[in-house]
Parts: C-alpha cells; sequence; structure tokens
C-alpha cells in the first residue's frame, strides 16, 4: 500500500527528469572553438538544405582526457543555418555533436559565436542561431524569443560568466589563445620562418637524431599521468 501512495511522487519525478532532458540536450562538453575555414551549401540526410563546415585546429575545451577517448574525433561537420556574419579564418566557439551513433566522427553545429581577445581579455559574441537551452532563472525551456542565452549560458549547472572564467583561465592572454587556435596568416608565418630555420639548421640534423613515433606517443602519456 505504501508503494501505491508513493506513486504520484515517483511520477512526478520521473516526469520532471523527462522535462529536464528534453529541455536540456546540450553541455560544457558540447562546446569546441576553432577557426572556420569555409561554408558550402549541400544537402542533408533528411534532404533539408544544410552547410558542410570546414574548421582549422577545432578543439572541445571543456572535455577531459578520459572524456575524449569516449568520443570519436570529428571527421564532417554540417549545420542548419548559414554562417552570414563570420567569414573563413574567423575564431568561434559553439556547440556540436554527434549527430547519429551509427556515424560518430560525423558532428551536428547547432549554434556559433565569433570569439575575440583584447587587452588579454576574451570577448563571445551573440550566438548566430537560438538553441534548445534550459532557463535556470524561470526553471523551464526557453523556447521563447524574449529568453537570450549566450552560447555558454544554456547549461543547468552554471552560467555563461562561469564558463567564460574557465576559459580565460585556460587562455590567460591573447597570445595564448592565439597559439592554440592559429589563424591562416599565422601558419604561413610560422612555415616561412621553419623553412629559413631549417636551411641553416641541416647541417645539424646529424647531431639530434629523430624521435620516433613511439616516443613521442610515450612522452604524451607520461605529462598525463
Amino acid at each position: 500500500m505504501r508503494f501505491l501512495y508513493r506513486m504520484p511522487i515517483f511520477i512526478i519525478l520521473f516526469l520532471s527528469m523527462k522535462t529536464v532532458w528534453a529541455c536540456m540536450p546540450h553541455s560544457p562538453n558540447d562546446v569546441f572553438i576553432a577557426r572556420l575555414q569555409s561554408s558550402q551549401p549541400t544537402l542533408m540526410d533528411n534532404q533539408q538544405k544544410g552547410f558542410d563546415l570546414q574548421f582549422s585546429n577545432p578543439r572541445f575545451v571543456f572535455r577531459t582526457l578520459k572524456m575524449g577517448f569516449s568520443y570519436s574525433t570529428p571527421e564532417h561537420w554540417q549545420s542548419y543555418f548559414e554562417l552570414k556574419s563570420i567569414e573563413p579564418n574567423d575564431l568561434v566557439i559553439g556547440l556540436a555533436y554527434a549527430a547519429s551513433g551509427n556515424e560518430p566522427a560525423n558532428y551536428k553545429v547547432v549554434s556559433l559565436a565569433t570569439l575575440s581577445c583584447k587587452n588579454d581579455k576574451l570577448i563571445v559574441d551573440k550566438p548566430l542561431v537560438p538553441f534548445l537551452a534550459w532557463n535556470r532563472v524561470e526553471g523551464k525551456c526557453g523556447h521563447d524569443s524574449s529568453y537570450k542565452v549566450g552560447i555558454l549560458d544554456g547549461f543547468i549547472d552554471e552560467d555563461q560568466a562561469y564558463y567564460l572564467k574557465q576559459l580565460q583561465a585556460k587562455y590567460p592572454t591573447c597570445n595564448k589563445l592565439n597559439a592554440a587556435f592559429p589563424s591562416g596568416t599565422d601558419k604561413r608565418e610560422l612555415s616561412n620562418s621553419t623553412d629559413s630555420v631549417n636551411t641553416h639548421s641541416t647541417s645539424k640534423q646529424d647531431s639530434h637524431p629523430q624521435i620516433s613515433f613511439w616516443e613521442k606517443v610515450k612522452f604524451w602519456f607520461r605529462q598525463w599521468i
């Protein structure tokens, strides 16, 4: 009999959890930073109009090393929205997830915002398109247009100010940010600089043997252990 009395409570809790999960499909694990390379019109799998996106140096910035083994490396990026105000080589921060369990390397980009840095302070612009977010103030889904959220502001746990602070600690200066996500110009300058150094260091290469691939892997793992 006690179980029957408790049934309404269990039902309410169950429905509440379903509502939360239905309204909160994204998490900090979906946040990535990259530089846009190109955006080309295409047809999605459901035959709706979409866009194939190309990024350089994409990185899911809130995933831990352990989490990284649970996700596939993105190989194909698509979105339903056009990147009208974002130019190639612009630095962006966005939300993306593996669209299908059968194709875990295919990622769907839900929304994007430009990311910039001025006086060693990170600046996140408004999202290009609205996305499904949790309204912590009112305890409901923020479907209505009056509920404005930042790209890092739709999570249950914390708001955008909190996550922006985490990013600021990760990339404390503009130089650190640009080094982690170099632009095409930066890469060309680095390549030219490297070529120049190589022409002067050929005679020294014999005294500095190359490190094997597996030695590099072991060195990388030792940094995390």
